[in-house]
């Protein structure tokens, strides 16, 4: 648009300059002599007309060649002269090519749309807002315009559904936000597509376990064996089986399993000692919380279960705190550690179907999460909670912890279930803090109200 209003302003000087220019240029003395002879023409005609009489006429041509001999030089090269040709307006021209440019680019960036080319649409909430449930800003209406997009990325895959990286995407959006039938019906495409990638599988299974409140009978277990037979040195596949065989009660079956992730990690890796030490505790017959409460976290990606690790650098899960999600492979990337801790006078607010979701969100950016963590049933004796969230949790690509230099952490308890923040929920958030922070503490001690 600027480059129309460019040529619109710029083409007409253009031209005026080269058609100023394009001719020979009349001398100052060209002029006088175009003059004296059209004053000769004059006087032949006022004697034709009988205006003029004979001598009259002869006095008259005699007083014009006199001068033209004292204002026209008799050298030809002196009458043509120094040519006059008008300057061209290039300093105009500069002036206009580059002011129209950043004027534009300023005005837009003052009072434009400026923010509709980029993914945060919504405006960032001012700290502390989301523990209110302000409006304006609110987590209200920015949950809302994530649904939005959620929904609007179901129906473009309804429109493309050959896209399986599409469909996990979209999975992903939809366990972030408590629909886990509509995640599930997604990873049923994704894996359709690609029936033997083990990381899509995995994710599947994942999701089942979660929607099945942690039981790995009957599909996820069909879809763990069929990531494994597509890659039997999966971590993540190996992790569920592994965690599958514990919870049917083989723990020699179970061992083997994470027998098999140690040897695929590195010796001298924390990943390495803490798999020796999920291995010790099922031999002793303690096994850690490798699975958190039922549907622990939407995100198959997300710590809870037992999760596969980047390819490029895989990690294992290290043993979790009493009661709280098991620390599980994550990718080499950022990670924010901490723990929720419940109000005293929010604890008689509980009730068995709330779901405790913990996520992350870009303090000055898109407000998708960036990680999340979902806890169904949770009960005031597991307060304070820990949680651990990475880059693997990522629901989409470029949007993960490390993408951007400080997050915030929310945590909310959901009366409906849904990951959209609605009146009667309670919430709580921290102060903002930088990717791989650790110890962070988040305190749920207000209740969602209704309006401003």
């Amino acid at each position: 648009m600027v480059l129309v209003a460019l040529a619109f302003v710029l083409v007409p000087l253009l031209r005026q300059s080269r058609g100023a220019s394009g001719g020979a240029a009349l001398s100052q003395a060209g002029s006088n002599v175009a003059v004296l002879k059209a004053q000769k023409h004059e006087i032949e005609d006022d004697f034709a007309k009988g205006m003029l009489t004979a001598e009259e006429r002869d006095a008259a041509l005699a007083e014009l060649s006199h001068r033209i001999v004292d204002e026209v030089p008799a050298d030809e090269a002196a009458m043509r002269g120094p040519v006059v040709s008008p300057n061209r307006p290039w300093l105009v021209i500069g002036i206009l090519a580059l002011a129209i440019p950043v004027a534009s680019g300023v005005l837009y960036a003052t009072w434009g749309a400026s923010h509709v080319l980029r993914m945060d649409k919504v405006p960032v909430q001012a700290a502390g807002a989301a523990d209110h449930g302000e409006a304006g800003d609110s987590p209200q209406m920015s949950d809302a315009k994530i649904v939005e997009m959620v929904d609007t990325l179901a129906k473009k895959m309804e429109q493309s559904p050959g896209d399986p990286k599409g469909w996990v995407l979209l999975a992903r959006s939809q366990a972030a936000l408590g629909r886990m039938p509509a995640a599930l019906a997604a990873y049923e495409r994704a894996a359709a597509l690609l029936p033997k990638d083990a990381q899509i599988l995995a994710d599947y299974a994942d999701t089942l376990v979660i929607s099945q409140q942690g039981r790995f009978e009957g599909k996820p277990m069909e879809v763990i064996k069929r990531a494994l037979a597509a890659d039997p040195n999966h971590l993540k596949a190996l992790a569920l089986a592994g965690t599958a065989e514990m919870r049917f009660g083989n723990k020699d079956a179970s061992i083997r399993h994470w027998e098999k992730i140690k040897s695929l990690l590195p010796k001298d890796s924390d990943d390495f000692r803490q798999v020796e030490a999920i291995i010790v505790e099922v031999r002793t017959g303690k096994p850690p919380e490798i699975v958190a409460d039922a549907g622990a976290t939407p995100n198959p990606h997300a710590a809870g279960m037992p999760v596969a690790a980047a390819p490029a650098a895989p990690t294992a899960p290290a043993p979790a705190p009493p009661g709280a999600p098991a620390a599980a492979p994550t990718a080499t990337g950022a990670k924010v550690t901490g723990q929720v801790s419940l109000a005293p006078d929010m604890a008689s607010k509980l009730a068995p179907g709330d779901v405790l979701f913990i996520l992350a969100r870009a303090k000055s950016g898109p407000r998708m999460p960036l990680a999340v963590q979902r806890i169904a049933g949770p009960k005031a004796a597991d307060f304070p909670k820990a949680f651990e969230l990475t880059d693997a949790m990522a629901m989409a690509p470029g949007m993960s912890l490390s993408s951007f230099p400080e997050v915030v952490i929310e945590a909310r308890i959901s009366k409906s279930g849904n990951a959209q923040l609605q009146p009667g929920d309670l919430s709580g958030a921290s102060e903002a803090v930088k990717p791989g922070a650790a110890n962070v503490k988040v305190l749920v001690s207000n209740v969602v109200k209704a309006g401003p």
